[in-house]
């Protein structure tokens, strides 16, 4: 298939045509800008970035193999060469010299039309904040996959309709030939010898989908992503590959099917076997994967993490597969909220503020490594029912912390449909099992990962919280929503409040203390590589105004 590719320059159009790009399925790039970015900086050993911006088409063939679960495919409008055409936004920042990146392009999902993995840069100005992506080299691509993106934003996708709906499952192939033509295609503007690629939330739950549905082989049989961070996922997937779908949409309570975890397994309701990596499509060229989640993936929105690396019942841990890893990020809510802490608004308790994109970091930087340079991970770490600390809400050992409504009366909703299971159909509207993360006197989850200021806190954090009775029913989660519940700063708040967690006072000797223990506690995350050494001052900066916000910088 012959690809081209349009250059548009303010003074210049320039055409070339690409070389065959076996089973890369991209038809013709038209690049409508390449700028350089934050004024042409340099960023440490990759030197200055652009950002290049465009539209890519693509053309899918009906009669492949490998094309042949998009459902209505084999209905939709052709071209002159039987092909369905399909065309997408695309925005990628990459080195202007591509020899002075790091070979690793990583492919963000988007989110409803939203860059999310530039929450890997933080602090700093601009949109590209402290630039940590660009100093470690990575190509960053966004390809639209999603039809029903609103206008405005800047990553948005166009496909063909049957009957008037959209072939959605289109998204996959997109994301799949676009991350081939990368790694594969000479005529490319950027190159990659390896592809990592991260999906936050509804792109998690992409993610899922795609290897389920068999996408990360081509249609020439190679592997697509070497590297995969589902993220803030759970256990569900994502209603794209089907007529009328509407990806755009929260999908919570709707989007857990059988199955959950990835290797082939029973399922206990409708004796069918199956697996997300353990069914004939999704076999072949797996990646090096790591899942990672919240308290939120965990309590709400009928995502029960826990069924990734527990049996379908809910009764038994499994063992995770050689190439994937499960990281529970402990005392963190879906999206880190604000800090300091607003108000709390339509719910019961302030928003959890635990930043884990710091975790993130260090975890994007173990997946490289064992991709490129077949370097080990860090070991899984979740909750587990042999260790203890996953629980069933009701054996939740929450302390009664005044005004604070207890989550154990909580359960996990029910599953959905697997259309690609036949025989499963009748099990929709079975309650899922919910188990989750045991937590201390303090109600801090003992398991996972423990940011600094978890493992060293000053609060209670949790992955759940409550909605305000001003503003609904005061029973029900809000959505994607952790709290925050900040200790008594003296003990003797504690006793007038009767509050059952040791007062700020009390925990610690001093502000020096206290800073001592968050730098203690973060140098042992370094040697266990869940932390960067270059990303503990911020936590530690962090950790004083915390402080001082809770005590005072003259306590």
């Amino acid at each position: 298939m012959i690809a081209t590719l349009r250059t548009v320059a303010p003074l210049l159009l320039v055409s070339v045509m690409l070389a065959p790009s076996a089973g890369a399925d991209v038809l013709s790039v038209d690049i409508s800008e390449r700028s350089p970015i934050e004024a042409g900086k340099g960023f440490g050993d990759a030197g200055p970035y652009e950002e290049i911006v465009g539209r890519i088409t693509f053309g899918i063939d009906p009669a492949d193999s490998k094309n042949q679960v998009i459902l209505n495919l084999d209905r939709a409008p052709r071209n002159a060469q039987g092909l369905v055409e399909a065309t997408a936004d695309l925005r990628i920042l990459a080195p202007v010299d591509q020899n002075r990146g790091n070979g690793v392009a990583l492919v963000d999902i988007a989110n409803r039309g939203r860059m999310s993995a530039l929450g890997f840069n933080r602090g700093g100005s601009g949109p590209y904040g402290d630039g940590f992506l660009m100093n470690e080299g990575y190509t960053a691509v966004w390809v639209g996959w999603e039809f029903d993106v609103p206008d405005g934003r800047s990553i948005r996708f166009e496909v063909p309709s049957v009957d008037g709906l959209p072939v959605g499952g289109l998204g996959f192939a997109a994301v799949r030939d676009t991350t081939a033509w990368i790694k594969h295609d000479p005529a490319a503007p950027v190159s990659a010898g390896h592809a990592l690629t991260f999906g936050s939330s509804q792109s998690g739950r992409f993610l899922r989908t795609f290897l389920y549905l068999g996408f990360n082989t081509d249609t020439a049989g190679r592997q697509v992503f070497d590297g995969m961070i589902p993220h803030i996922a759970g256990s569900s997937r994502l209603d794209l590959n089907e007529p009328g779908a509407a990806p755009i949409t929260l999908g919570m309570f709707d989007a857990t099917s059988f199955p959950f975890a990835d290797a082939a397994l029973r399922d206990p309701v409708t004796g069918v076997v199956d697996g997300t990596l353990g069914n004939e499509r999704s076999r072949e060229n797996q990646p090096h994967i790591f899942y990672t989640n919240t308290g939120v993936e965990y309590w709400g929105g009928g995502r029960v993490a826990t069924l990734v690396h527990a049996t379908p019942d809910g009764a038994t841990d499994l063992p995770l597969q050689d190439n994937v890893r499960f990281y529970f990020l402990a005392g963190t809510q879906h999206g880190p909220g604000a800090f300091p802490p607003p108000p709390p608004g339509n719910r019961q308790e302030m928003g959890n503020p635990t930043d884990y994109w710091w975790n993130m970091r260090a975890l994007l930087t173990s997946l490289k490594d064992w991709v490129v340079d077949g370097v080990e991970p860090p070991p899984s770490r979740h909750p587990r029912f042999a260790d203890g600390n996953l629980v069933s809400p009701k054996q939740i050992a929450f302390p009664a912390i005044p005004d604070v409504r207890s989550p154990s009366d909580r359960e996990g909703g029910a599953r959905s449909a697997n259309r690609w299971l036949e025989a499963a159909s009748g099990d929709e509207g079975t309650a899922l099992p919910m188990f989750v993360p045991q937590v201390d006197a303090d109600g801090n989850e003992t398991s996972g990962i423990l940011h600094p200021e978890v493992a060293v806190p000053l609060a209670t954090y949790t992955g759940w919280n409550f909605t305000n009775p001003d503003n609904g029913d005061p029973n029900t989660l809000v959505s994607l929503a952790g709290s925050y519940i900040p200790f008594p700063a003296t003990r003797e708040q504690r006793q007038r409040t009767r509050d059952p967690r040791p007062s700020i006072e009390e925990r610690y000797d001093s502000r020096e203390d206290f800073l001592d223990q968050i730098e203690t506690a973060g140098q042992e995350l370094i040697g266990q590589r869940y932390l960067l050494q270059a990303d503990l001052p911020a936590i530690v900066e962090r950790a004083a105004d915390h402080w001082d916000l809770l005590v005072g910088a003259n306590e």
